[in-house]
């Protein structure tokens, strides 16, 4: 896991279950606007992702001035 960035990884996840979500609706509906919800979880998914990439970084740091 050590390979992929916190934000790869939100990405990720948000896409899958954006993706998810938007299929089931569109499935439910037919409005095909519910698709939409795959872009939506991917930048929910990044923000969240680089948060804690960021988080980490200022700890790694913070380690490293003591």
């Amino acid at each position: 896991m050590s390979d992929y960035s916190y934000a790869e990884l939100g990405m990720l996840f948000g896409i899958s279950i954006g993706g998810g979500i938007g299929i089931t609706a569109f499935s439910i509906t037919g409005d095909a606007l519910f698709f939409a919800l795959t872009g939506i979880g991917v930048t929910f998914g990044f923000g969240i992702g680089a948060v804690l990439d960021k988080r980490q970084k200022k700890n790694r740091d913070n380690e490293m001035k003591k």
